[in-house]
């Protein structure tokens, strides 16, 4: 039980870090630039706490989602509620940026094999896991 709630406490740690970051770059980039240093800002700062959050094969992903919801929450939360709004619209699109980049992440594509250094595996190689898989390993006898 203790080691499902530390994973639980993992996976929020970008998600946190990229809401975190993305509203305090709405709020430095907002008093810069109005609209459009609010939407910088948060599309910064979300992609700069998720990546400092994150480890691992989803770390890409989880910036991507931080920069796209922190920019996007930013630019609709200034034109609701000015600052204030820009930093809870960067803050809340930057989190759940990350939550939605991490899960398609880690959905993973079944029909596509992949090889080490991720390359799909050739028809060869895909035989010769099952082959192995199946016999064990063949040795000849002399």
């Amino acid at each position: 039980m203790a080691g499902a709630l530390t994973a639980q406490a993992d996976d929020m740690t970008p998600v946190l870090g990229g809401g975190i970051g993305a509203a305090a770059g709405a709020i430095l980039g907002e008093s810069m630039g109005g609209s459009t240093g609010a939407m910088v800002g948060g599309a910064l700062g979300g992609a700069a706490g998720a990546a400092v959050g994150s480890k691992g094969h989803d770390k890409n992903a989880a910036i991507i989602g931080g920069a796209v919801g922190g920019g996007a929450g930013a630019v609709l939360g200034n034109s609701v509620g000015g600052k204030a709004g820009a930093a809870v619209g960067a803050g809340v699109g930057g989190a759940a940026g990350v939550a939605v980049g991490k899960k398609l992440a880690n959905s993973g594509n079944s029909q596509s094999p992949k090889a080490q250094g991720g390359k799909p595996k050739t028809k060869l190689q895909l035989a010769q896991g099952r082959g192995h898989k199946k016999h064990g390993k063949h040795h000849k006898h002399g």
